[in-house]
C-alpha cells in the first residue's frame, strides 16, 4: 500500500502601489507582511522589493492592495495608501502601507455630541477623516459626549467601542466596522495534525466580572432634555450585568440615562466573557481569517482547544522564498 502523497499548495499573491505592472511586482517581490488588529491598534503592510532594474517606483501617497491565498486565487487581506518608503545602498526597497486606522489616529477633533449613538458618532469621525464604513451599530445613546483634541479620533472610537461593550477594526476592504465582537459560522476550520504547526492557549477569568456603570445628569427620571441636570440618587443612571470577581466600577460622565447605562454595562460584561479564554494559532496561510470574523479548531488532543474562536488580530507573511503564514490571535467566551 502506497503513501499518500503530501497536499503542495503554491502561495498566490497580488499587490499594486502607484506604478508597475502586476508581473513587476510579482518578479520583484522579496516579503509581504501584513498586521492588522482592534482599535486603537494601526493596520500595516510591509513589502520589500529586491534590487532589480525593473523594480515598480513607489511613492509616497501610492494607494493600492495586497491579496494573499495559495494556488492562483489569493484573498483581499489589506487595501491603504504608502506613508514611509526605505531605500537602501544595496538596492533594495521597503514601503510601509496603512488604512484609514492611520489617518484617524492623526485626526484630532474637538466637537460635542448631542443625543446621538456611540456609532453615530463613529460614523462622523470616520467621515472626517474620510474613511469608508462597514458594518457600524448604534451602540448606547448618549445625551451628550466630548470629542476633545487631546486624543486621536481612532482613540475616542476605542473609547466609544469599549464603553459600548463592542469593538472596532478595519476590514481587507478598509470600511470601518463597529459593533459586538461574536462567533459567527466559522470561515475556516483548522485541524490538529493536518495544518495547524503551533497553538496555544491561555484561561482566566473573566476581567471584569460584575460591572457597574454610573452616568450622570437626571435624564433617567426627568426625561431625556433632563441630562445635564444635577442628580441627587445615581441609582437612575446606573447599570448591572455580569457575575462572579472582581466587581468593576465604571464612572462616565457621558452616560446620562438608564438605558444607556443598563446597555454599556451588558456590553462591556459580554465583552469581557469573550477574552476568558485567548490563544495564538499559526497556521498555512489563511487570508479568510479576518479580524471580527470567526474560525474553528478541531480535533486537538485537549478539548479546550477545539471550537469556534474570533479573530482579534492577525499576522500574514509572505516569504518568497519560504512561503506563507498566518498568525491568529483569538478570542473564545466562557460558553
Amino acid at each position: 500500500m502506497s503513501a499518500v502523497a503530501p497536499a503542495v499548495r503554491k502561495p498566490a499573491f497580488s499587490l499594486s502601489f502607484g506604478s508597475g505592472s502586476t508581473d513587476d511586482w510579482a518578479r520583484s517581490l522579496a516579503t509581504i507582511s501584513v498586521e492588522a488588529g482592534l482599535a486603537p491598534a494601526v493596520d500595516a503592510a510591509e513589502v520589500v522589493l529586491a534590487s532589480r532594474d525593473d523594480a515598480p517606483k513607489v511613492a509616497l501617497g501610492d494607494t493600492g492592495s495586497v491579496s494573499l491565498g495559495f494556488d492562483d486565487s489569493p484573498s483581499a487581506v489589506f487595501a491603504g495608501a504608502v506613508r514611509a518608503v526605505h531605500h537602501t545602498v544595496a538596492g533594495t526597497t521597503r514601503l510601509v502601507a496603512s488604512n484609514s486606522g492611520a489617518v484617524l489616529a492623526a485626526l484630532r477633533v474637538d466637537q460635542g455630541y448631542e443625543q446621538q449613538s456611540a456609532g453615530d458618532i463613529v460614523r462622523d469621525l470616520a467621515g472626517r477623516a474620510g474613511a469608508d464604513t462597514g458594518a457600524v451599530e448604534n451602540g448606547p445613546s448618549l445625551a451628550y459626549y466630548v470629542v476633545d483634541s487631546r486624543s486621536s479620533a481612532w482613540e475616542h472610537v476605542a473609547k466609544l467601542a469599549a464603553l459600548s461593550g463592542f469593538a472596532a477594526w478595519l476590514g481587507a476592504d478598509g470600511g470601518l466596522h463597529f459593533g459586538p465582537l461574536q462567533a459567527g459560522a466559522p470561515a475556516q476550520t483548522f485541524t490538529y495534525g493536518q495544518d495547524i504547526l503551533e497553538l496555544d492557549a491561555q484561561e482566566a477569568p473573566p476581567l471584569p466580572g460584575v460591572v457597574k456603570v454610573v452616568g450622570e445628569g437626571a435624564a433617567g427620571t426627568q426625561g431625556s432634555d433632563a441630562w445635564n441636570w444635577p442628580v441627587n440618587d445615581s441609582s437612575s443612571v446606573t447599570g448591572n450585568a455580569g457575575s462572579g470577581d472582581p466587581a468593576v466600577l465604571v464612572q462616565d460622565g457621558a452616560i446620562r440615562s438608564a438605558d444607556a447605562a443598563s446597555g454599556a454595562a451588558t456590553g462591556i460584561a459580554a465583552k469581557a466573557k469573550l477574552g476568558a479564554l485567548t490563544a495564538r494559532l499559526l497556521v498555512p496561510g489563511a487570508p479568510q481569517a479576518a479580524v471580527g470574523s470567526t474560525i474553528a479548531v478541531a480535533d486537538a488532543p485537549d478539548t479546550t482547544l477545539n471550537g469556534s474562536w474570533v479573530v482579534r488580530g492577525v499576522r500574514h507573511r509572505l516569504v518568497k522564498a519560504r512561503g506563507y503564514t498566518s498568525l491568529l490571535l483569538l478570542a473564545k467566551g466562557d460558553t
